[in-house]
Parts: C-alpha cells; structure tokens; sequence
C-alpha cells in the first residue's frame, strides 16, 4: 500500500491488492440504509460482484483508493484500468473517444462520517493528480447519488443518464455518466 496524501489526521493511499477491511464505508452506509432510507439496493454485493468480476478479466486491473484515519478504512474508491470492458460497468453503449487504456473507470466512491467534508479534495488533488502523472486522459464514471451530481459536474461533465430498478424491482434508481478530464 503507498500513502499518495494526507490531510490532517487522515492518510490517503493505493493499492492493487484486495482487503475485506477497505469496504467498511460501504458496509456502515448499508447500516445507515437499513436503519433510515432502505432503498432496496445492497451496494456491498453489488461492487463484490464488480470486483470478482474484474479479477477474472486478465485484461483489467482495479486500484483501491483507501482513506485511513487512525488505522481504520473510512472511505473507499475503486478505479479500473486496463483495457477496458464497458459492459462491466455501463448497460448503455457510453460515447469514449480515447483509447480504453488512457482512461480509467471510478466507483464506490463512499466515505465514512469520520471523513465526510474530504470527499472533493480526495478526488481533485489526491486520486485525479496520481492518475494525471501516470498519463491517463480521463475518468469515466456513473452515479445514483444526486448529491454527488454536483462535484462530477464541476470537475468534468455530464455524459448521459440511465435508470435502473432496484434488487428486488421496488424502486428505481435515477443515475448520470460523467466523464472528468485528466
């Protein structure tokens, strides 16, 4: 694991390598849901499957953005590289005009209350500079998070939309594609 920033009591890190412990944001936020706003999607099966998913694709890779205050993981973002397969990410065709190895894919984009108000900071100047140097040309990304809608639309812009049912088809879920220049 390699520590790529810090902001105050917080460390900011990166590996390629999985660990159980990085999806305790996701698994708190599934708590929050259970207790106050169930919206009948569990997003911890959902990125284990997209995890198993692109471990068995030879041809991508994911890196786990992990933010550590105090040695525990209180936010998490997954990010795909390689060549990538769209179809495991997007159910729609997504306009790309880059070569699918200069571009990257983020998800699971949580993060705990103890690192609430970090979130934009842990994008633009910790994940997107990291990604900048190594000569990617852009982040590609979906969200059914509409208060997230507003920082995707600051740092790049909106791609396309989408809507999907919930698990078990009680809901539905409204969501749009970014694409955030590098």
């Amino acid at each position: 694991m390699e520590i790529i920033g810090t902001n105050n009591d917080i460390n900011f890190a990166v590996t390629n390598q999985f660990d159980s412990k990085y999806l305790n944001p996701i698994i708190l936020n599934l708590l929050y849901k259970a207790n106050n706003d169930w919206d009948d999607y569990n997003e911890l099966y959902h990125c284990c499957q997209l995890i198993e998913n692109i471990n068995r694709n030879n041809n991508m890779e994911v890196d786990y953005h992990v933010m550590i205050k105090d040695k525990n993981y209180i936010g998490i973002a997954l990010v795909s590289r390689g060549s990538i397969d769209f179809n495991s990410f997007f159910k729609q065709p997504i306009l790309v005009s880059e070569n699918t190895n200069e571009i990257l894919i983020f998800n699971y984009f949580h993060i705990c209350q103890e690192g609430r108000g970090n979130g934009e900071r842990w994008l633009k100047e910790i994940i997107m500079p990291y990604y900048n140097f190594k000569k990617y040309k852009a982040i590609y990304l979906k969200s059914s998070h509409p208060k997230s809608f507003s920082l995707y639309s600051r740092l790049g812009v909106e791609i396309g939309s989408y809507e999907n049912n919930s698990d078990n088809h009680l809901m539905s879920r409204k969501g749009k594609i970014f694409k955030i220049p590098l």
